[in-house]
């Protein structure tokens, strides 16, 4: 591992903006997060109108992080097993029938509680292949030099993505509930066309020995992720820290709907919010280069967590929107070094694995935040379901402060360390 990281960190390169694949990877995968980020709007808003409940209204999007947790595990081995490229493709068309039959029932109003909560699941299990396949790709077709810049142009998509999505989704289903769903089906499609044009053919990993089971597969990856110190860490901040910041959302957006927000508005809500992580992530390279990035993870969470607790006291979209517009400053300098970090120190082979064994461990949580979110808004109330979610963002960082390693752990150009460190 050491020669080949060596080489994947020394060799020179063109600009990433001269990168024809991975121009194509950031595209396509745009049109899939439009599409996804407004069907994360619309679940609970179709789910509050079927059931009148806030507590299940929460459903449709726990069980899509269920779906993630679920098969993540298994979706990383088998990613690593299979050519990416395949993986992008087929489940793009997955997910094209999952949203395309999900628009079809809300269109036809044969659309149901359990039809929503099983299309969400769905829809999670696509996720954990794409998302790790993805990954993979990205660290096929950019050195290993070009990452840090590469995730913080990932981050941006994601912001600038978040800032359209949710305000259209809100429109489109002001217009027809079915609308959001049958666009996410057809960003899907356009995903899907996108990966028939890259050049690199991104196939399975080389294998590294002998035949080898499933399950010492799955096991591979999760005793990678769990050895090392840094990056056992940082999961299990990423578990505690997307729990609680789930459940501030959630809680915010079930606390603007009983308010009789209009859903446009709702959605205006995270697109103040998207405008600030675009502003991020246009500064994250700048700030990746100068911070260290086991301080920068710590600093992220208590601003985040000192900035929302102001929400509790108020339903004003633009004070809701502008608080969080600052907690979201320097979260895309924060995800992007943490995933160039793990991108760079991983082997190809288990590029995927990796992948969602961190995702699992990091998201394990999740699909309880919904829920839990929704029972504290039905009964102690909005504001107090706010503020207990902004005391467990605190709480996220116990794990980061106990531990020496991640707290000491630098900057980009320290990594070519870590990386030697991993591969003794």
């Amino acid at each position: 591992m050491a020669s080949d990281m060596g080489e994947a960190l020394t060799r020179s390169s063109a600009p990433l903006h001269r990168n024809r694949d991975f121009a194509i990877l950031w595209s396509g995968q745009a049109a899939s997060e439009l599409g996804s980020s407004m069907s994360v709007l619309v679940f609970p808003l179709i789910g509050y109108s079927i059931t009148g409940s806030a507590a299940l209204a929460g459903l449709a999007t726990a069980a899509t992080l269920l779906g993630r947790v679920v098969a993540g595990l298994p979706a990383g081995a088998l990613v690593d097993r299979w050519p990416r490229r395949r993986v992008l493709l087929v489940g793009n068309l997955a997910g094209v029938a999952v949203f395309g039959g999900l628009a079809g029932a809300t269109f036809a109003h044969h659309l149901t509680l359990a039809h929503l909560v099983l299309g969400g699941f769905a829809g999670g299990i696509v996720g954990s292949f794409l998302d790790p396949a993805a990954s993979a790709a990205v660290r096929a077709v950019v050195p290993s030099e070009q990452l840090p810049l590469a995730y913080t142009r990932l981050q941006a998509r994601r912001h600038a993505v978040d800032l359209s999505g949710p305000p259209l989704g809100g429109a489109l289903y002001s217009i027809a509930r079915g609308l959001p769903f049958l666009v996410d089906a057809i960003s899907y499609s356009i995903t899907a066309l996108s990966i028939t044009r890259l050049r690199s053919p991104l196939p399975a990993p080389a294998s590294t020995g002998g035949a080898r089971s499933f399950r010492a597969d799955l096991a591979e990856g999760l005793r990678f992720v769990w050895r090392e110190t840094v990056i056992r860490t940082l999961m299990i901040w990423g578990a505690a820290f997307n729990f609680a910041v789930t459940v501030v959302f959630v809680a915010v957006t079930l606390r603007l709907i009983r308010a009789g927000v209009h859903p446009a508005a709702i959605g205006a809500v995270d697109a103040i919010a998207a405008a600030a992580g675009l502003l991020g992530a246009a500064l994250a390279p700048s700030v990746i280069r100068r911070a260290r990035t086991g301080a920068l993870t710590t600093a992220t969470t208590l601003v985040f967590a000192a900035i929302i607790t102001p929400m509790a006291w108020t339903h004003n979209v633009v004070i809701i929107g502008s608080l969080l517009a600052g907690g979201m400053l320097l979260l895309p300098a924060n995800n992007a070094g943490i995933s160039a970090y793990l991108s760079a120190v991983t082997p190809d082979r288990l590029q995927g694995r990796m992948n969602s064994a961190a995702g699992f461990i990091s998201n394990a949580a999740s699909p309880l935040a919904p829920a839990v979110a929704g029972l504290l808004v039905g009964s102690v109330g909005g504001r107090a379901a706010t503020l207990a979610g902004a005391a467990l963002v605190v709480l996220s960082t116990a794990p980061l402060l106990a531990s020496p390693v991640v707290r000491s752990l630098g900057r980009p150009d320290s990594w070519t360390r870590a990386v030697t460190n991993l591969s003794q």
